[in-house]
Parts: structure tokens; C-alpha cells; sequence
């Protein structure tokens, strides 16, 4: 996913003394969703070249990089690459046979990976667990200094303050069709049900003060407010973390989704045919477990048949 740290990995590869030591040539360019081809080429030749490349032909582009690569051991990070058309585009610019070179990808998308045959070589960035997520922490607020023992009582419930609570209430966004506007008072009686929200009188503002947590978080995108500009009518959230949020929901069959769809195949009968359950489970805090008992329920859309 975004953000997770690939290029910042990648990075620290890259700067590192000891490959360029061991490289002739290192060169990076920022592919990006929306690729282009002339600015791939020209950001590889000026870290190979140095100066300002003259030159609008992506041919001669292509041409220039790959003589100025030839016989020599290069190392190539290609960031942020979405489609493997970006790859085909410029793969052929770098000489095969320089023994020892390497290219380096960053992807969001495993396809790309297995398009340009690296899918065995892959490393799958995956999210920090308490100690990492501590550890950071304190190499971040403490530098390179001894941590004093009273601090870390303390930091350590800052480090906990810092793990999103939200993570039910916005994870529930995969159950909603992707890229849809979804009515604030609709998620909110979502959440109320599925007992997302700390037991208090004023349930509404609860979830608004959750609602507006993810907002701030950048997490959840703001589509409509009301008249005077103070509550959030309407929310979606940004293709990447509805796929996280889905991800996580199949992975954790945190809730039952039944899809039911209309057989029209009979017009008389016109049955409803569900295709999947999961099983439910509970989430409490930052734990999930199952319901007891085999406790199954669904969450059933509505059709209407003509």
C-alpha cells in the first residue's frame, strides 16, 4: 500500500556508501500513476549524464541512455511504478549483459511485479507490530540517546495513544461499494449497530468526533457538508485504502457479507441466490475474536426487481 515505506527502503539502499562503491553508474526516476515515457528517459540521464539533456525524440532519448550505460555496472531504481506498460516502455534501454548490474522496483501493484519477472525476488513490505512501532518511536523522539527509565512507562502509553482505536470504524468502509458517496447518517447507524462506539448517552457525537478523527487523519475524504459548513454530510474514501479496507475485511472475516443477487432466469420465481458467508467476529479494542456459540449474522443489501 501507499505509504508503507518502499520508497523510503529503496532510498536507503540507494544512498548507501557501500553500492556506490560498488556501482559505476546509480540512477533513479519517479515512474508514478500517470507515467510518462521522455521524463522516465531524461530523469535516468541526468544521474548518468549530469547537465541539461537537449533532446525531445523519445528514440534518441532511449538511444543516449542505453550507450550510457553500455559496459558499465549500473544500478537502476525505478519508483513508483503502477503498470507494467511503464516498464515495457523503457526495459530495453538497459544493457543486459553488464554482469553485476541491478534494477530496483517499488510497486504498489504485485501484477507489475510478476510482469517484469521479479515476483520470486519481491520483498512484501508489511505493517510494524508493537515492539517495531515502540522502537521507532523512541529512535525518533530520543535520537541516538539512552532512554532515560522513567520515560518509558510513559512513552510507552503515548506509543498506544498513537494506534488507531478507529481501526473497526474504518475498516467497515470496505462492506460499501468502492468508490461510493456514502451518507454520513447512514455510517454513523452503522457503526452505532455494530457496537463500534464506546457505551455513552451521546452516541451521535461519538461517532461524529470518530468521523472527523478519520478525517483529519486524511484517511476518509469529505464529499458534502451541510449548509453552514460544520457536519459532514457525505464521505467516501480514496481508492488505496478502500482496497486495504477490503483486504483486511476478507482477511480477517471481521464481517459477514452475504452477496445476494436476483435470479431472473424465472420470471415467475425470480429467487434470491446467496453466494458467501464468513464468519463473524467481534472486535474489542484492538483484538478480534470470535463470536461465541457459532453466532452468525448478515449484512443484506436490498434489490428491487422490476
Amino acid at each position: 500500500m501507499e505509504g508503507i515505506g518502499k520508497t523510503t527502503l529503496a532510498n536507503e539502499v540507494y544512498n548507501d556508501a557501500c553500492i556506490h562503491f560498488h556501482f559505476d553508474v546509480c540512477a533513479w526516476a519517479i515512474v508514478s500513476q500517470r507515467h510518462n515515457v521522455k521524463e522516465i528517459l531524461l530523469s535516468l540521464l541526468r544521474s548518468t549524464k549530469g547537465g541539461i539533456i537537449d533532446m525531445n525524440d523519445e528514440a534518441e532519448l532511449a538511444n543516449m541512455l542505453q550507450k550510457s550505460l553500455k559496459g558499465k555496472r549500473y544500478l537502476i531504481v525505478m519508483d513508483d511504478m503502477w503498470k507494467s506498460e511503464a516498464w515495457d516502455a523503457v526495459r530495453l534501454c538497459f544493457p543486459s549483459e553488464n554482469k553485476g548490474s541491478g534494477i530496483l522496483l517499488t510497486t504498489c501493484n504485485t501484477e507489475v511485479a510478476r510482469d517484469v519477472g521479479t515476483e520470486n525476488l519481491s520483498l512484501q513490505m508489511g505493517f510494524m507490530d508493537h515492539d517495531e512501532s515502540w522502537n521507532l518511536f523512541k529512535s525518533v523522539a530520543f535520537a541516538n540517546e539512552a532512554l532515560p527509565y522513567e520515560f518509558e512507562t510513559i512513552g510507552k502509553l503515548i506509543a498506544n495513544e498513537c494506534h488507531s482505536h478507529l481501526k473497526a470504524c474504518l475498516l467497515h468502509f470496505g462492506i460499501f461499494p468502492e468508490d461510493s458517496e456514502i451518507p454520513v447518517k447512514n455510517l454513523m447507524r452503522s457503526w452505532m449497530a455494530e457496537g463500534f462506539l464506546n457505551l455513552e448517552n451521546d452516541l451521535e457525537g461519538v461517532a461524529e468526533k470518530c468521523l472527523q478523527e478519520l478525517v483529519d487523519r486524511c484517511l476518509v475524504l469529505v464529499c458534502k457538508k451541510s449548509l453552514e459548513g460544520r457536519k459532514i454530510r457525505s464521505c467516501k474514501v480514496h481508492d488505496l485504502i478502500y482496497d486495504l479496507c477490503l483486504k483486511e475485511v476478507q482477511r480477517g472475516n471481521i464481517f459477514i457479507m452475504n452477496d445476494i443477487v436476483p435470479d431472473v432466469s424465472d420470471s415467475e420465481c425470480r429467487a434470491l441466490i446467496m453466494h458467501k458467508m464468513h464468519p463473524f467476529k467481534r472486535v474489542i479494542g484492538d483484538e478480534i475474536n470470535y463470536c461465541r456459540y457459532g453466532l452468525y449474522r448478515a449484512l443484506l443489501p436490498l434489490y428491487i426487481v422490476s
